[in-house]
C-alpha cells in the first residue's frame, strides 16, 4: 500500500489521475448540447472550454512521460487529505453558489458566497468580510454592466431598474 501511495505522489501518478479526470470532463463537455451551439462570431460556445481541457490533457500526459516522472514534488512528501478536502469543499460550494445565483440573482447570492470565502481565507472580522463582499459584488456588477454583460437578476428582475 505504501508503494501505491508513493506512486500517486510522483509526477507520473499525478499526471495519470489528472488525465483520467480531464478525459472524463472532456467527454462530459462533448456530450453537453451547449458546447456545440454556434455563436455569432462563428465559434461554438464551448470552443474555449474544450481547448482549455485539451491543453491541460496534453500537459498532464507530459507529466506521465517526462524524464522527471518518478520524482515526488517536495510539497507532496508531506501531503495530507485535509487541503484536498478543502479544495473539494470549494468546488461544491461554488456549484451551490451558481445554482442559487441562477434563481436568486447575482446581487443576492454573491455577497453571501464571498463573505463565506473571505472568512475561510483568513479574514476573521465578520464586519470586514461582509463589507468586502458587498463592495466586491458591486464592483464586479458595475464592471460587467459597463461592458454590456447581463448577470442573472433572479428575484430582483422587474423590481429594480437594471
Amino acid at each position: 500500500m505504501k508503494r501505491h501511495s508513493e506512486w500517486l505522489r510522483c509526477n507520473q501518478g499525478i499526471g495519470s489521475v489528472l488525465s483520467l479526470v480531464l478525459i472524463a470532463f472532456l467527454v462530459y463537455l462533448e456530450l453537453s448540447p451547449w458546447v456545440h451551439r454556434r455563436v455569432r462570431d462563428g465559434f461554438t460556445l464551448g470552443f474555449f472550454p474544450v481547448l482549455g481541457v485539451v491543453l491541460l490533457l496534453v500537459f498532464s500526459f507530459v507529466l506521465i512521460v517526462d524524464t522527471h516522472r518518478r520524482e515526488v514534488p517536495p510539497d507532496l512528501r508531506t501531503f495530507t487529505f485535509k487541503p484536498f478536502a478543502g479544495g473539494i469543499l470549494i468546488l461544491i460550494a461554488t456549484w451551490v453558489y451558481f445554482t442559487i445565483m441562477r434563481k436568486a440573482g447575482f446581487l443576492i447570492a454573491t455577497p453571501f458566497y464571498l463573505t463565506f470565502f473571505i472568512y475561510a481565507l483568513g479574514l476573521r472580522s465578520w464586519r470586514k468580510c461582509i463589507i468586502s463582499a458587498i463592495v466586491m459584488t458591486l464592483i464586479v456588477y458595475g464592471a460587467f454592466t459597463g461592458m454590456g454583460i447581463k448577470l442573472p437578476a433572479g428575484i430582483l428582475w422587474g423590481i429594480l431598474p437594471f
